[in-house]
């Protein structure tokens, strides 16, 4: 009796190694690889780096301005989790090139990268001084001006010729210090940057500034050369339509004193 226990627990044994050893079918393994490679996708494309300046208005560092509020609606939770950084323009230019971050904004049409199938600003690039002269291209060309550092191309001298010598400033409240101690002889910046600068000093004795338009273009929303870069393009241009018609879009914009570039989606 014994014995016969011995041989029944001998081949229980046998059957649970051999059920262990049984190797995973190569289809169900490639399956399970791939349900697995899906998951690590889906969890990487929730998280969103977004890489910006600090531009007052638009992305200031207390997680105020347009551009807080519009990614926050367009990339909100549970689906997305929003992580902005700040750095120097042309280093979150170079860190979306290499995709240290996945999107950045606003830029002028480029093949660089991917970016929004509307432009979410139109931007007037203005130019102020506090001299006499007139604003006209000879001035400009002959004298001296100040431009944010990282917008020496951008905004500079996507308005005036290579002749025209300029220095870069770190804020337009140092480029009008300059302005006003005689350093420089004209400061150029977008107008959503000059108009605020304007209005703050308007109370300042003394202060003559003249303001001209010397440029004018279209900015879009710019996202890293790859899958995820193409599909948070996809979800972002989706989005832009449904806050469209929805009207939202448009009480954003008016919100912050904005011109809409988007009057209708067809």
């Amino acid at each position: 009796m014994k014995q016969i226990a011995l041989v029944l627990l001998l081949l229980a044994s046998t059957y649970t190694a051999a059920k262990i050893a049984v190797p995973i079918p190569e289809k169900e393994r490639q399956h399970k690889h791939q349900a697995l490679t899906q998951e690590n996708t889906i969890t990487e494309a929730k998280v969103v780096k977004w890489g910006t300046d600090a531009w007052p208005n638009f992305t200031d560092r207390n997680g105020t301005g347009f551009y807080h509020e519009l990614l926050s609606e367009i990339y909100n939770e549970p689906q997305y989790s929003l992580r902005v950084e700040y750095f120097p323009w042309q280093r979150t230019l170079k860190n979306l090139a290499i995709g240290e971050i996945d999107l950045t904004g606003a830029l002028p049409k480029t093949n660089s990268f991917y970016q929004s199938k509307w432009p979410v600003l139109t931007e007037d690039i203005n130019v102020i001084s506090l001299n006499d002269s007139e604003l006209n291209s000879r001035y400009l060309s002959s004298s001296v001006g100040a431009y944010r550092a990282g917008y020496e191309v951008d905004v500079f001298y996507a308005a005036l010729p290579k002749s025209a010598k300029g220095v870069p400033v770190e804020s337009a409240e140092q480029a009008l210090m300059l302005l006003k101690k005689g350093k420089v002889d004209y400061f150029v910046d977008l107008r959503s940057i000059i108009t605020p600068l304007i209005e703050k000093d308007k109370g300042a004795q003394g202060s003559n500034m003249k303001v001209k338009t010397i440029g004018r273009y279209k900015l879009y929303w710019s996202f890293v050369y790859s899958d995820k870069g193409k599909r948070l393009k996809q979800h972002f241009d989706e989005e832009i339509d449904r806050l469209l018609r929805s009207g939202n879009l448009l009480s954003m914009y008016q919100k912050y004193s904005l011109e809409m570039p988007i009057k209708s989606i067809n």
